[in-house]
């Protein structure tokens, strides 16, 4: 049997028997019957050895609590027997006894991990009181082996599970389909996750230890994505969430996502204190292309109304002369060639076709060629547009722009559309106005280094705070029935594309600005 064994055998005494166990070791019979007689009468089981090698295979096969040896036997001393045992289990306690009274024994005993000395002859309260020391130390050293097992066990347990919980979340991390960046406090990238690389399309080492900025595009009301992680940094754990909007970089590419951020704490350890990180979500639409284009469509499709009251009016107003000519033909008037009606006729039938394909254009699809769009003829023909329509009536449009043109580099359709959008929801800002004047709507046309800007301010009611981080979401709108809620998501989408940038302001005086910055064109 190993020592290993021996000594899980034996622990178990104390704690399945209500008697210690002692082993007495002694060559004169009458004294080994005296001190079995004590040791029983005060309660311990005793087993009784005459020499070391009666004792050695008494030792192996009873769970020995306490062992109590003559220092001078044949056949060994109670120092080899107490070295046998230390080598089987050195738990157990030896308590060496003889007539030897010399100190050089004395401190050989000890020097052998003796648990007690005692000499001949012993006195009884003496003998008690040492072995009940001895069972009192060797049920600690038990009860401490047995917690220590139970926190290696424990320990063992804990390290699995943690190898496998590590080995989950490394495989959620890397595998889930959410983008996972992790930044400091100051807004450096310390990790991310594989999905966010793929969405980037840069190497994991390109993105480490950058600012997050450099990923992401200040969203119209969000505001810049750094700015965020740094704010969480000083809140209470209460306020250590966000949520909203934002636009990933990916090389050429803009892709609008939704963003979770928290504000999370690592343990501490020995070499360092508990260290906080903001850990990001990144929700993306990989067939956000597809998605923008059904956006789009469907916001041209609610332009067709604008367009079509202003043409049926000056279809309307075509119509009439044309039918009078071809009443005219039919009832045998003048020769129509001669008159000149034909002419006229082709004329009016031009218009009206023109004015059908006004209605058509929005509808029919488009091969984008972005290069040089001028700002001020977009803005030209919608004003030339709604003033058709009717509706700039009781109200103010004010439009500046500078003496050069402002050409920025784009597709012109989407630069109509980003255009009629603003201008439009700026004219409904104003209302009815009761009757009387609406107010005013100011236009304006500049230069920022890079870009060219497009800024449309109304003096209208504005956009309550809780709601202006919604307005840029498909189908969110504050004009009830009379809104499709497309119209500045698509004005996002598209100026994302063109690697432009838009903000919405509210000033405290009431109102609405929103301004596009669209890259300059570059000949």
């Amino acid at each position: 049997m190993s020592s290993d064994t021996a000594g899980t055998h034996r622990a178990r005494s104390l704690h399945q028997t209500s008697r210690p166990v002692v082993l007495l070791v002694e060559d004169d019979n009458l004294v080994a019957s005296a001190l079995r007689m004590l040791l029983v009468r005060a309660s311990y089981d005793v087993h009784i050895a005459t020499d070391v090698d009666e004792a050695l295979p008494a030792f192996e096969a009873h769970s020995i609590d306490v062992v109590v040896t003559d220092l001078l036997m044949p056949k060994g001393t109670g120092l080899d027997l107490l070295r046998e045992i230390e080598q089987r289990d050195p738990e157990v306690p030896v308590i060496i006894v003889t007539a030897d009274h010399s100190v050089q024994a004395a401190a050989q005993a000890v020097r052998e991990h003796a648990f007690d000395y005692l000499t001949k002859p012993v006195k009884r309260e003496r003998l008690l009181d040492t072995v009940a020391r001895a069972v009192e130390s060797r049920r600690q050293t038990q009860q401490e082996r047995d917690a220590q097992a139970r926190l290696r066990e424990e320990h063992r347990q804990l390290s699995i599970r943690h190898q496998r919980t590590a080995m989950l979340l490394s495989v959620l991390y890397n595998r889930a389909a959410e983008g996972i960046i992790v930044a400091d406090l100051e807004g450096r990238v310390v990790d991310v996750s594989e999905s966010f690389v793929s969405l980037v399309g840069k190497p994991l080492y390109a993105l480490l230890d950058t600012d997050v900025r450099e990923w992401f595009e200040p969203h119209p009301t969000g505001g810049d994505v750094q700015d965020r992680v740094m704010a969480l940094a000083g809140v209470s754990d209460a306020e250590s969430h966000w949520r909203g909007e934002v636009t990933v970089r990916s090389g050429e590419r803009q892709i609008p996502a939704r963003m979770s951020l928290s504000l999370c704490e690592s343990p501490e350890d020995e070499d360092h204190g508990p260290t906080r990180y903001v850990i990001g979500l990144v929700y993306f639409e990989r067939s956000h292309e597809e998605l923008s284009q059904r956006l789009q469509q469907a916001d041209r499709l609610a332009t067709v109304g604008l367009l079509a009251g202003s043409a049926a009016h000056e279809i309307k107003n075509e119509l009439g002369p044309l039918l009078g000519y071809l009443s005219m033909i039919e009832s045998g008037g003048s020769d129509p060639v001669e008159s000149g009606m034909i002419g006229i006729m082709r004329e009016s039938v031009r218009r009206v076709r023109e004015h059908v394909d006004e209605i058509l254009e929005p509808l029919r699809p488009r091969i984008r060629t972005r290069g040089a769009v001028v700002m001020g003829e977009c803005v030209e023909d919608i004003l030339k547009l709604l003033r058709r329509a009717g509706r700039l009536r009781r109200m103010t449009i004010d439009v500046s722009a500078p003496q050069d043109e402002v050409v920025v580099h784009a597709d012109k359709d989407e630069v109509h559309q980003i255009a009629i959008n603003l201008i439009s929801n700026a004219i409904d800002a104003l209302g009815d106005g009761g009757g009387g004047d609406r107010g005013s709507v100011r236009i304006e046309l500049m230069r920022d280094g890079d870009y060219g800007v497009l800024r449309v301010t109304d003096d209208g009611s504005g956009i309550e705070q809780s709601l202006r981080a919604k307005v840029f979401e498909p189908f969110f709108t504050t004009k009830g029935s009379a809104g499709t809620g497309l119209g500045l998501p698509v004005v996002h989408d598209i100026v994302r594309s063109l690697r432009g940038r838009v903000t919405l302001d509210c000033p405290s005086q009431g109102g609405t600005i929103v301004t596009v910055h669209l890259p300059n064109y570059r000949a």
